[in-house]
């Protein structure tokens, strides 16, 4: 079985409490405030991107040994959404967190970069082992070249092109669990890479 399966079997992967309400509830991690859009006692909360560079190489992240959960495994650049964020803030946070750990000026050019680069793909509601996620899926294509990953979450990354990526995808060999719904996910990347490209060549 997957790891990513095996790390949705753990309650505490969903019924984490994060804090308080402002009524004194508990809100669970990955609750979208004040909004309430989604319940995570019964539904994984996560922000995915596929980061590309001028290559049409996609990202690719190794887990750090040292991590409880999953460790070793691969992803792309993912998180959870904390309380009173939306998506995107979430998707901005974590990969300047992840990817540009490095000196202030490093981080808020990432910062800067996502702000003004990030792309907002479909969400996704999907179901393993009998139990709901949302993934709300981005791309964005980078053109920073240093890379300080945060070395607690990320032992390591690599590139690897774009459809070799996809297949690591549909094999199960990254944290994503495949879905036949994320085909069309593949699709809006492959279209905004290409969409770049000609932009590039007629500028």
């Amino acid at each position: 079985m997957n790891q990513f399966k095996e790390r949705l079997k753990s309650k505490r992967s969903f019924n984490k409490i994060y804090e308080k309400g402002k009524n004194g509830e508990k809100v669970y991690k990955g609750s979208i405030l004040p909004q309430q859009e989604l319940n995570t006692k019964y539904c994984l909360v996560t922000v995915s991107c596929f980061v590309i560079n001028k290559k049409g190489e996609i990202l690719v992240e190794e887990r750090s040994h040292e991590k409880k959960v999953s460790p070793y495994a691969l992803d792309i650049v993912s998180g959870h959404i904390d309380n009173n964020e939306t998506p995107t803030q979430a998707m901005i946070r974590e990969y300047v967190e992840e990817l540009h750990s490095g000196s202030e000026e490093e981080k808020q050019k990432a910062r800067n970069e996502a702000i003004e680069k990030l792309q907002k793909l479909e969400e996704l509601h999907l179901i393993c082992d009998g139990r709901g996620y949302y993934v709300q899926f981005y791309c964005l294509m980078t053109e920073l070249e240093a890379i300080t990953r945060q070395k607690e979450e990320v032992k390591n990354v690599k590139w690897f092109p774009m459809e070799e990526a996809f297949e690591m995808i549909r094999q199960g060999k990254t944290g994503l669990v495949y879905d036949k719904k994320i085909e069309k996910i593949f699709e809006q990347v492959r279209k905004l890479y290409y969409q770049e490209n000609e932009n590039c060549l007629t500028r």
